[in-house]
C-alpha cells in the first residue's frame, strides 16, 4: 500500500515506502535504511504521545522486543520511545498473516499445521525465557514467512517478575484468543496463558473456527471461564493436545517442553484428500499484510480490540445507541471477580431464515441492481450507494440544513431528506422508540420470565421479541410501512438501528435472529430502491453479504479501533460518527484519506439547541 497523503517521508534514518497498516495505536510503515535494510516501523499516533501512561506502555513494548529473540520472533533494529511520536522500526518479514490465511486459503493440514505449532512453541520458549508473557496470541499477530511462523506485536506482553501495566479502562488482550486468567487476575498470568492462546489458535488454524465463539465479548469471555471448548473438525492427536492447552487450570496445562514433545506427534504429511494449505509470502507488490494491526484480520468479532473487534464498548450516549457495557465491562467485572458468571446463553427459539437477498452490487456513487447469492425476485430494484469519502452529517436526532459541503445526511424517517444530497433514512428496527410501546402489539414486546417488558433502561425503549419467524415477519410487516415512507419521501438508503440489541440483551437474543430480522427488512429496502446500511454491529460484518447489507455507518469506530474491520468488509464505503474529541483525532489521523468522517454531540440535536456540536477533519 502506498503512502498516504501527510504521511511521513521518513522516520530515524529510514525512508519510508508504503504503509503496511493502521491500527488505534498506530500506523505501520514499510521503511528502508540506506544500505537497503527493509524494516517495519511502527509510529505512534500523534493523540497518543501526550499520553504518559501510553508512552511508559511504548517503552514496556520496545523493552519486551528488544530482550526476546530467535528464529520465530521479528527482532528489534531500531526505536525512539522518547521522539515527539514514538516509533519502533522491527526487520520486514514477508509473509500473509495466519489469519488472512486461513481466511482467503482455509485451514492448515499435515506438514503446515505441525511446522506453525512446534515453531509457535519455539517462539513462545524464547520470549518466556527471558521472563516475558505475550498475552496477545492470535492469529493476526503471527507471520507466516516461507521459513516459518514469527510472532509480533508484543504491545501488551510484560514482565513476569513486575507489575502489570494495565491501561486505564481497556481490556488487555483479544477475549476469543485469551485465557480464563486474564480475565479473572489479568495481573498474576504466567506463561500458562500464553499456551492456553496457543491452543485456541491452533484450533482455529485447523478448522478455521474459534473454540470460544459467543456472539459477544459478554458470552465469549464466559465460554473461556466456565464452558468446554469447541472442538468439533479437530482431529487426533491435536484435538487431546488441544484439550490440555485449553484446561481452565493453569497448573493442569503442559509446559512449552512436553507440549513440544506432543506436538511432534502431528502428522507431516498430508492425509488423503486434504491438501495442505501453502505458507505463502506476499504476493509480488503487497505489502499491506505484514504486521497488519487491523483488529479483524483473525476473525476476531466485538471485543477483539482487533478486527475488531470489535467490539464492546464503555457507556455510549449518541442516540445510535452503539454496543454499549461489552469489553469495557467485561474487564471490570471480571477483575472484581463478578459479571461474566451471571451471563448466560438463552435458548434461541426461532431459527434464522435463509437470506432472502443479497447486498446491493450497485458500485459506489452509481446505481445498479440489487443482486447477491440467494437475491429474490423482489430485490432486483436498483440502488444507489453513497459517495465514499465525502463530508456528511449525522441528524437522526433532529433535522437542519446541512453545512456547505456535505454530501451524504442521515436524519429520522420522520423527516423530510435534504434536498440535493444523498439520503439516508434512519428507522428504530429492533427496540420501540420511547413512548410508542402500545403502538406495538404486546406479544411483539420481549418479555422476562415473570412476564415483564424488557426495555433498554439508557432510552426507556421497549426490546422488540425477535425469537420467532412468526414474530420477526409481523415486526417486519410493520417497519415495512415506515420504509416504504422513507422511499415516498425520496430518500437513496436505509439505516435500520439498534442491530446490536441481541449484544445488551444476550439471555433473551441471538445473532441470528438479528440476522433474520436484518434480511427481511434489506429485501424490501432493496425492493424499493433503497440501499442497506450496517449500523455498527462488528460482530456480524462476515455476514454482510447473506445478509443484504450495502455499505456501514459505524459510530466510534475509531475510538474503539473498529474502523478497520467496517473499510475492510465494505471497501471504504464507511460513515463513521465519532462522539469524543480523541475519537475525531483518531479518525482523522487514520482514516480521514478513505472514510467519511464526522464528529457529533452525544444527543446528536439539530443546530440552535443546546449541546449542538458537529466537527469534521
Amino acid at each position: 500500500m502506498s503512502l498516504s497523503p501527510g504521511d511521513p517521508e521518513s522516520i530515524g534514518d529510514y525512508t519510508l515506502v508504503g504503509r503496511l497498516g493502521s491500527g488505534g495505536m498506530g500506523v505501520v510503515y514499510l521503511g528502508r535504511s540506506d544500505s537497503g535494510r527493509q524494516v517495519a516501523v511502527k509510529l505512534v499516533h500523534p493523540a497518543y504521545a501526550l499520553d504518559e501512561e501510553f508512552r511508559t506502555r511504548f517503552r514496556q513494548e520496545v523493552a519486551a522486543a528488544r530482550r526476546v529473540s530467535g528464529a520465530f520472533t521479528a527482532p528489534v533494529v531500531d526505536a525512539d520511545p522518547d521522539a515527539p511520536q514514538p516509533w519502533m522500526a522491527t526487520l520486514y518479514v514477508p509473509g500473509r498473516t495466519l489469519a488472512d490465511i486461513v481466511a482467503q486459503d482455509g485451514p492448515l493440514r499435515g506438514s503446515a499445521l505441525r511446522v506453525l505449532a512446534l515453531g509457535l512453541v519455539e517462539a513462545l520458549r524464547d520470549i518466556h525465557r527471558v521472563g516475558m508473557v505475550h498475552r496477545d496470541l492470535k492469529p493476526s499477530n503471527v507471520l507466516m514467512a516461507e521459513d516459518g511462523p514469527r510472532v509480533i506485536d508484543f504491545g501488551i506482553s510484560y514482565a513476569v517478575d513486575n507489575e502489570a501495566l494495565t491501561m486505564t479502562g481497556r481490556l488487555i488482550g483479544t477475549p476469543p484468543f485469551m485465557s480464563p486468567e486474564q480475565f479473572a487476575a489479568p495481573r498474576e498470568v504466567t506463561g500458562a496463558s500464553d499456551v492456553f492462546s496457543l491452543g485456541s489458535l491452533l484450533v482455529y488454524a485447523a478448522t478455521g473456527s474459534r473454540p470460544f465463539d459467543g456472539s459477544s465479548p459478554y458470552l465469549t469471555g464466559y465460554q473461556v471461564m466456565y464452558e468446554p471448548p469447541a472442538l468439533d473438525g479437530v482431529a487426533e492427536p491435536l484435538r487431546s493436545i488441544a484439550e490440555r492447552c485449553l484446561d481452565k487450570d493453569p497448573a493442569a496445562r503442559p509446559d512449552l517442553g512436553e507440549l513440544r514433545e506432543l506436538l511432534r506427534a502431528l502428522p507431516d504429511t498430508d492425509a488423503p484428500g486434504a491438501p495442505a494449505v501453502p505458507v505463502s509470502p506476499v504476493p509480488s507488490g503487497d505489502t499491506a499484510t505484514h504486521h497488519r494491526t487491523a483488529a479483524v484480520a483473525d476473525g476476531t468479532r466485538a471485543g477483539g480490540g482487533d478486527r475488531g473487534g470489535r467490539g464492546g464498548r464503555g457507556p455510549r450516549s449518541g442516540r445510535g445507541r452503539g454496543r454499549r457495557a461489552l469489553v469495557g465491562l467485561v474487564a471490570v467485572l471480571a477483575v472484581a471477580g463478578l459479571g461474566i458468571a451471571a451471563v448466560r446463553a438463552g435458548s434461541d427459539s426461532g431459527s434464522a431464515s435463509p437470506s432472502p437477498t443479497g447486498p446491493a452490487s450497485a458500485s459506489s456513487g452509481s446505481t445498479g441492481p440489487a443482486s447477491g447469492a440467494g437475491s429474490s425476485p423482489s430485490a432486483a430494484a436498483a440502488v444507489t450507494l453513497p459517495p465514499e469519502h465525502v463530508p456528511w452529517d449525522y441528524q437522526i436526532g433532529g433535522a437542519y440544513p446541512p453545512a456547505a459541503g456535505v454530501r451524504v445526511v442521515s436524519r429520522s424517517y420522520e423527516d423530510a431528506p435534504a434536498p440535493g444530497l444523498y439520503n439516508i433514512c434512519n428507522i428504530n428496527a429492533y427496540q420501540a422508540e420511547s413512548g410508542e410501546e402500545n403502538d406495538w402489539d404486546a406479544d411483539l414486546l420481549l418479555r422476562d420470565a415473570g412476564g415483564k417488558v424488557v426495555h433498554d433502561t439508557d432510552w426507556d425503549e421497549a426490546v422488540l421479541d425477535i425469537r420467532t419467524a412468526a414474530k420477526r415477519e409481523r415486526i417486519a410487516a410493520r417497519l415495512d410501512t415506515w420504509i416504504d415512507t422513507c422511499a415516498a419521501k425520496g430518500y437513496q438508503a436505509l439505516e435500520p438501528d439498534n442491530y446490536d440489541s441481541f449484544t445488551r440483551f444476550p439471555s433473551y437474543l441471538k445473532a441470528p435472529q438479528a440476522e433474520a430480522l436484518m434480511k427481511l427488512l434489506a429485501a424490501h429496502a432493496h425492493a424499493k430502491g433503497l440501499a442497506v446500511a450496517q449500523k455498527n454491529t462488528a460482530e456480524l460484518l462476515s455476514d454482510r453479504a447473506s445478509v443484504g447489507l450495502d455499505f456501514a455507518i459505524a459510530e466510534e469506530c475509531a475510538e474503539y479501533d473498529e474502523c478497520g474491520a467496517f473499510a475492510d468488509a465494505f471497501d471504504d464505503n464507511v460513515l463513521v460518527v465519532e462522539y469524543t474529541k480523541k475519537g475525531l483525532t483518531r479518525a482523522c489521523a487514520d482514516w480521514s484519506s478513505t472514510l467519511s468522517v464526522v464528529r457529533r454531540d452525544e444527543d446528536v440535536v439539530p443546530e440552535g439547541a443546546g449541546g449542538f456540536l458537529r466537527e469534521t477533519c
